[in-house]
């Protein structure tokens, strides 16, 4: 059951090839959505919005069609984590990504 404060998200923060990636921690009630989730990582790291690019389960959350979705539609609970870069700075994708036709981005899988 979530806190009432709010789910409790990890995103691994990437920023160029700096490693390790940062961990930012953030609480989002089941009602509130993705683009939520990216404004308070940007508050967080201190970088504008639009500079925080999200991945879940491999595939890139494009601001378009994810930001206006809640964690309820999406099955996001306490404990979940996504992939994030800080796009302040050219990424270094790990692990590597391939571009899709729709434009988004998806992890390469280790038989590709």
């Amino acid at each position: 059951m979530a806190n009432a404060a709010g789910n409790q998200i990890f995103v691994s923060l990437r920023k160029g090839a700096e490693h390790p990636p940062e961990v930012i921690e953030t609480r989002i009630r089941y009602e509130q959505t993705i683009g939520d989730i990216r404004s308070s990582v940007a508050k967080k790291a201190g970088i504008e919005m639009e500079q925080v690019q999200l991945f879940h389960h491999g595939k890139e959350m494009k601001r378009d069609v994810y930001d206006g979705k809640t964690l309820l539609e999406m099955d996001l609970h306490t404990g979940f984590s996504l992939m994030g870069y800080n796009l302040s700075v050219e990424p270094v994708y790990w692990p590597p990504v391939v571009k899709e036709k729709d434009g988004s981005l998806r992890v390469l899988t280790s038989t590709e």
